[in-house]
C-alpha cells in the first residue's frame, strides 16, 4: 500500500521536516525493512510558484518516493464536531488510502468533524490529532490512531501532555483543538465542548 507524508511548506521553507523525515523513514522499515533512508531536504525542491503562502506538500511513497506535489493550501473550517464510536481503524501509519475517514464523514453529515473513539477511548478526528483543554493545560489521548508530526513536536516541546481518555472524561473539558502539520495548538481556534 502506499503510504503519504503531508508536509507544510511556509513562504517557501518547509516546516517540522526533521518530524516528517523520522516518521517516513520509520515506515518504510517497519514496512520494507529499508535501511537507507531517504533524505526529504534532498529531494524537495520546491517551485518557484511555490514559495509564497501556505502550500500543501504531498509525499507519495512505498520503498522510494513515488510523486511529490505541491498544492496551495485550502483551510478547512470547523464549527461543529460530533463524537462517533467506530470499529477499529488501522491507521498507525499514514496511508494514501482515506476512504473510512471519508465515509465517516459521510454519515455524519450534521457535523464538519469528528472525534472518534474505540472501544470507549478518544483516539482522533479524521483530519487532525486533537488536544483537549481542562482550563489549565492541554492533553492530548494517549491512543490516537496516527502519531502526528505536529502531535509529536508539541509532546516533546512539553506543551501538551499524554493522557488516556475515555469518552465520559470529555465532560471535564472546555475546548478542543484539532492540530496537525497545518493546524497549530490555539485557544483561538480550539472548538468549546
Amino acid at each position: 500500500m502506499r503510504i503519504l507524508e503531508t508536509i507544510q511548506i511556509q513562504n517557501g521553507k518547509v516546516l517540522q521536516l526533521p518530524y516528517h523525515q523520522a516518521r517516513m523513514n520509520a515506515a518504510r522499515k517497519q514496512l520494507w525493512q529499508c535501511e537507507d533512508d531517504i533524505e526529504l531536504a534532498q529531494i524537495l525542491t520546491i517551485p518557484e510558484e511555490s514559495k509564497g503562502g501556505i502550500v500543501r506538500c504531498r509525499v507519495v511513497y512505498q520503498q522510494e518516493i513515488e510523486e511529490v506535489q505541491f498544492i496551495p493550501y485550502q483551510w478547512k473550517t470547523i464549527r461543529k464536531i460530533k463524537v462517533i464510536e467506530t470499529s477499529p481503524i488501522d491507521y498507525a501509519i499514514k496511508w494514501l488510502e482515506r476512504s473510512v475517514f471519508t465515509q465517516l464523514l459521510q454519515e455524519n453529515p450534521d457535523a464538519d468533524e469528528l472525534i472518534i473513539t474505540q472501544n470507549g477511548w478518544v483516539s482522533d478526528a479524521t483530519i487532525a490529532n486533537l488536544a483537549f483543554w481542562d482550563g489549565k493545560q492541554w492533553f492530548t489521548p494517549d491512543t490516537p490512531l496516527l502519531k502526528g508530526t505536529k502531535r509529536q513536536y508539541l509532546l516533546d516541546t512539553q506543551q501538551i501532555q499524554e493522557k488516556a481518555i475515555k469518552v465520559e472524561d470529555l465532560k471535564h473539558f472546555e475546548k478542543v483543538c484539532l492540530i496537525n502539520t497545518f493546524r497549530d495548538l490555539s485557544h483561538e481556534e480550539a472548538i468549546i465542548l
